[in-house]
């Protein structure tokens, strides 16, 4: 329910004071109602208690309010802990003589109460019901005397799901006795402020609107609901390269050693700003000029929507929904849990409902965000990795969490009493003692006067006996009050002992009797149910149990059953994978001994050629003939081969790109071309088909197909077609089936046999002059790609065929290697398969030409594809930009079957172009040091900026 018990103030308040001490974010939601307040009291004197640190931002929050700053935090510190600073801010308050004090907090504190009590204020209005402090309540009774309950005259009240700022709004109907309009907070920062910053922008050269800005702590007052530092960092990572946008990290220098590290690991164009007291203005005038918000919910989150900067939030649950942000556009990402709305008094002290929001469910967020541009949106993205069985032992988890804190609570305020109470006792006995050291010191007083007037005393001796018996009787009663003293000290602790012993006796007694309440109501109701017949039921259930004993026996019979089966199953693997293996190496021999009579044969007939020139020798010509040709090798060995191997090392071998080798350096981040030639008008470009062949690739799936849908390729078909995947695959593809021309999830004969099914279904739509291409289901394609792709073949109709450079990545998308690869060589195609099949695209003629792919082949069906162009005359060229990525992992088939099924079909291939020469390891030898040592210049012109 919503509504309010509040009266309306006075028509004209003369002075109304609102009691504000929350956080920055509280803050800033509260200006609507401060706005409507000073909006319709134009004359009337406003003061808001807030916290120090806020005072520099706060008069660029709501104009003519004036603002009184407290070191006081009513939500860590009880009453008892900075007396000077609250008698302090009550005498403050108390020069205003309020007419209205409002408290404005939704959570109501025990500062807002001592406020409220403040003489001469006629009308005190709490937002809320009436309740004391969760926490200090006792103590605000002991120390001050004050009843939270009946502090206030009326209360505004506020639904449980209303956003803080509609709280705030009701909070001015109460005051002014009617609904006020319900604007979001804005917040517009004056020239001065908003130029503060300038110098700094202009060195690190974030341009305004450009960068993102990222509050990634934010923990200075709930550390718990912060997201892990390193996942932060690879979003700020994914911006810089996906988006192309600087990253701006943002905090207080207090939070130097978490925000130093995280700029380190998200690298690239990511600058820190650390701000100090009094650097407010400045933080917002950098949030300001961002064009896009990324962090915690923070003050600085809700001082980016006042500011209408679209918002990417990461969300818990400690509060969830009250802070969603005010803003125009906004994302925000959470994980609904059952233990949501526990103030973040984490029953499972990690705070699970952080730490399950993953990388991509933020990246997924920004993607979104930047894709909405300048129109409105406001999206609340709920994940729920949790299967239904976690989360509702989570939840029963937090209802006894929340018992047990309820109960530690009541524990803990009649501890304070106790403890009061023990304070008072040790005044009494503290005022006894004064009592004593008084009269104590009235005897010293007496002694000295007897010691000065010994003469006298000699002289006066009845004066002297009369003085020693006054002294005895004072004695006498010290000694008497000692007693009482001692007495009243038992009586205290036997009576604190007593209070302990029966408060352990009570809470036993009461937890018995809940126990022996709830087990005679069910054995009531347990009673109530039993059928007449019950005596045949347990007969039953006791056959069923037997029944199901039975059944438990011969599973585990099955499961062993079953386990020789996979074991059977696993060996038989094994051993078509030796069986492969020697009949690899089987093949290898017989190349070998076929060599070695190669060789014999050669030998011999070298040897008849050397008799035939020794009997030649004889005359004069045919010796210097000779002597010519020895001079001829003799230089060659001495000079030509030294140079050539020379030439070769510092050419090739100390080349750090080595075309062939799939991991080349460390892991870092994937870096594209920065820029692709411009693309032509839509209507000059081709249509573009692409397949994608998957089974069982869920964990990179939806990586490559965002890789080609992100293109935004006006002439895009592109088709998936997935072998029966028993993953999530089927689930990932079916989440982009709106944006696919066709896809489907059924068992296949193998890659070959899913790409022909694939382009089957788009073919159809192609053109002669389209281009097609297939890109593998753990592989990327560069942004930007596919307009640079249609744009060439417009421009180029004689090319039939393109492919270009390849960067190879981890399954991390991390960058380990590079292939920049040299201008098109037929004759090296004919030897070795070194064209990068990701970065291959063709004319649907050229296929169509050669009869499209042949399902014979299952390892090197693109070298087969390429060997067949080249034969039909298609004409193929290198463009110089790195065109797509190619994935490296434990699991793809390049690595698995390369010495078996591999080598067999590259051998088809060579014996197309050189019939019984296929396995001339010389010659293909000499192809790949030629394709090597071609790439090595490519890659030192590259480096020197020329595309070559």
């Amino acid at each position: 329910m919503t509504g309010s018990s509040a009266q309306p103030a006075a028509a004209r308040p003369r002075t109304v004071v609102c009691v504000k001490v929350d956080t920055l974010g509280d803050l800033v939601l509260f200006i609507p109602a401060l706005a409507a307040l000073r909006g319709a009291w134009p004359d009337t004197r406003i003061a808001v208690v807030i916290r120090q640190a806020y005072l520099d931002l706060a008069p660029q929050l709501v104009a003519g309010v004036e603002w009184i700053g407290t070191s006081l935090d009513p939500f860590a510190r009880g009453p008892a802990a900075d007396p000077a600073e609250l008698t302090r801010l009550r005498h403050v308050v108390a020069a205003l003589q309020p007419d209205v004090i409002a408290a404005a907090t939704s959570r109501q504190n025990w500062l807002e109460t001592v406020l409220a009590a403040t003489p001469g204020a006629s009308h005190r209005v709490a937002l809320g019901t009436a309740t004391d402090d969760e926490f200090f309540a006792t103590q605000l009774r002991v120390h001050l005397g004050i009843d939270a309950r009946q502090a206030f005259t009326s209360h505004a009240e506020f639904a449980a799901d209303d956003s803080d700022w509609v709280r705030g709004l009701r909070l001015a109907d109460a005051l002014l006795g009617r609904a006020v309009p319900r604007s979001r907070p804005s917040l517009s920062l004056p020239a001065e402020v908003v130029s503060r910053p300038a110098a700094f922008l202009q060195q690190h050269r974030l341009s305004p609107g450009r960068y993102v800005v990222c509050a990634a702590a934010g923990f200075a007052n709930v550390a718990l609901k912060t997201w892990p530092a390193e996942r932060f960092a690879a979003v700020l990572r994914h911006i810089q390269e996906r988006h192309g946008r600087p990253t701006l990290l943002v905090g207080q220098e207090s939070e130097r050693p978490h925000l130093e590290p995280l700029a380190a690991a998200a690298g690239g164009d990511t600058t820190l700003w650390l701000g100090r007291d009094g650097s407010l203005p400045e933080l917002a005038a950098l949030i300001g000029q961002a064009g896009l918000f990324l962090g915690n919910d923070t003050g600085a989150m809700h001082l980016a929507a006042a500011l209408d900067v679209p918002v990417v939030a990461v969300f818990g649950g400690g509060t969830w929904p009250r802070f969603v942000p005010a803003a125009r556009r906004h994302v925000s990402v959470v994980q609904p849990l059952p233990c949501f709305g526990c103030g973040w008094d984490c029953a499972f002290g990690d705070a699970p409902c952080i730490d399950g929001i993953s990388v991509a469910d933020v990246t997924a967020a920004v993607d979104l965000a930047f894709a909405r541009g300048r129109t409105d949106f406001a999206e609340i993205r709920a994940v729920e990795p949790l299967p239904a069985t976690t989360r509702e032992i989570m939840g029963k988890a937090a209802i006894r969490y929340r018992q047990a804190r309820t109960d530690h609570l009541a524990r803990q305020h009649k501890l304070e009493e106790l403890t009061d109470l023990d304070r008072e006792k040790d005044a009494a006995i503290a005022e006894k003692e004064a009592s004593i050291a008084e009269k104590e010191a009235a005897i010293a007083e007496k002694e000295a006067a007897i010691n000065g007037k010994e003469e006298a005393i000699l002289k006066t001796e009845a004066e002297l006996r009369q003085k020693e018996a006054s002294i005895f009787e004072k004695e006498a009663e010290i000694h008497s009050k000692d007693h009482e003293i001692a007495a009243l000290k038992q009586v205290c602790d036997e009576r604190e002992k007593l209070i302990f012993e029966l408060d352990r006796n009570s809470r036993a007694f009461e937890a018995k009797a809940v126990t022996i309440a709830a087990d005679k109501e069910l054995l009531v109701k347990t009673l109530r149910e039993l059928p007449e017949d019950r005596a045949y039921a347990v007969e039953t259930i006791a056959g069923q149990a037997a029944h199901i004993r039975n059944l438990e026996s011969i599973r585990l019979l099955r499961d062993g059953e079953i386990a020789d089966l996979k074991a059977s199953l696993a060996n038989m693997t094994n051993g078509r994978q030796d069986l492969e293996q020697a009949r690899h190496y089987g093949r290898l021999l017989a190349e070998k001994e076929a060599v070695i009579q190669d060789l014999h044969r050669n030998c011999q007939a070298r040897e008849a050629v050397i008799r035939q020139l020794m009997a030649e020798t004889t005359s004069v010509t045919g010796k210097l003939w000779h002597a010519w040709r020895a001079t001829r090798v003799w230089a060659y060995e001495r000079f030509g081969r030294p140079l050539s191997r020379w030439w070769n090392e510092r050419l090739v071998e100390r080349c750090w790109m080595q075309i062939g080798e799939l991991r080349q350096y460390p892991p870092r981040p994937l870096r594209w071309d920065r820029r692709l030639p411009r693309r032509r008008p839509t209507a000059a470009l081709p249509q573009i088909g692409i397949v994608t062949p998957s089974y069982g690739q869920a964990r990179f799936l939806e990586r490559t197909l965002r890789s080609v849908l992100d293109q935004q390729y006006p002439k895009l078909r592109y088709a998936v077609q997935d072998g029966g995947s028993k993953d999530a695959s089927p689930a990932i593809i079916a989440g982009y089936a709106a944006r696919l021309a066709a896809w489907e999830s059924v068992p296949d004969a193998g890659q070959a046999d899913a790409i022909a099914r694939g382009f089957a279904k788009i073919q159809d739509a192609l053109g002669a002059e389209d281009v097609m291409a297939w890109l593998n289901s753990d592989d990327l394609l560069a942004p930007g790609v596919l307009a640079y792709v249609g744009d060439y073949f417009a421009r180029h109709p004689e090319v039939d065929v393109l492919y270009g450079h390849r960067i190879i990545i981890d399954e991390e998308d991390r960058e380990i290697g590079r292939w920049i690869m040299p201008r098109h060589d037929a004759a090296s195609l004919e030897w070795v398969d070194y064209i990068p099949q990701e970065t291959l695209f063709w004319r649907k003629q050229a296929w169509q030409r050669v009869g499209g792919i042949d399902p014979a082949f299952q390892f090197a069906l693109d070298w087969d594809l390429l060997a067949r162009f080249q034969q039909a005359g298609c004409r193929m060229v290198r463009v110089p930009y790195f065109l797509a990525a190619f994935r490296v992992h434990g699991e793809q088939k390049t690595s698995s079957v390369i010495h078996t099924t591999g080598a067999e079909e590259m051998r088809r291939i060579r014996a197309r172009f050189h019939g019984d020469q296929q396995d001339n390891t010389a010659r293909i030898e000499e192809q790949v040091q030629r394709v090597r040592r071609r790439g090595a210049i490519a890659t030192r012109l590259l480096e020197l900026g020329i595309r070559w």
